[in-house]
């Protein structure tokens, strides 16, 4: 995934109140029916697998993990890291 940047939605069981936010990075949550959805820009890998080590370390149950999708950087689709 070098030099691209990836849109993912991680699920996690629960409805995470906005105090979670910025242990996320400044994705997006999106609560629904029992869940969040936290949505957003991943760099690479290593920033994947640290979101995914967050949540075990704070005891959520991680549902799923999708990559929705790619752009490389230039684009004008990936989302700027502030």
């Amino acid at each position: 995934m070098k030099g691209e940047h990836a849109t993912y939605h991680l699920v996690v069981r629960g409805e995470l109140d906005e105090r979670y936010g910025y242990l996320f990075e400044g994705m997006e949550m999106q609560r629904t029916h029992g869940t969040t959805v936290l949505i957003g820009s991943v760099r690479d890998q290593a920033k994947l697998h640290g979101l995914i080590e967050r949540i075990e370390e704070l005891g959520l149950e991680l549902l799923s993990v999708q990559q929705i999708a790619t752009s490389q950087p230039g684009s004008g689709h990936e989302r700027d890291e502030a």
